[in-house]
């Protein structure tokens, strides 16, 4: 399953982080359907509107309905920071491996 994505979804597409944010959810044992996305491209600041390639991305854990956000671009990885994040219980508790329990 995906996990749902609203906001300016094909830059993550594009850039295939979603597809990343997927596969670590995975890797870390999470369900995709407990989290959501929020994706928002910044706009350029001043009189000459350059294209801007920074974003920001909310990612909530609508089972905790905890959020946090993350700056995404170029030398950014909002992806690796999520996951530094889980184990903190930045999302509610860390989820528990149970590899780790097994002798």
């Amino acid at each position: 399953m995906t996990v749902y994505c609203e906001g300016d979804c094909r830059l993550l597409d594009q850039l295939g982080e979603k597809q990343d944010f997927e596969s670590e959810l995975s890797r870390l044992g999470l369900r995709h359907e407990d989290f959501t996305l929020h994706v928002l491209r910044q706009k350029p600041e001043g009189r000459k509107a350059e294209w801007n390639q920074n974003y920001s991305v909310t990612v909530t854990n609508i089972v905790t309905e905890r959020s946090h956000l993350y700056q995404g671009g170029p030398r950014r990885n909002w992806v690796g920071q999520f996951s530094r994040d889980i184990p903190t219980g930045v999302y509610g508790d860390p989820p528990h491996d149970e590899r780790r329990r097994r002798p």
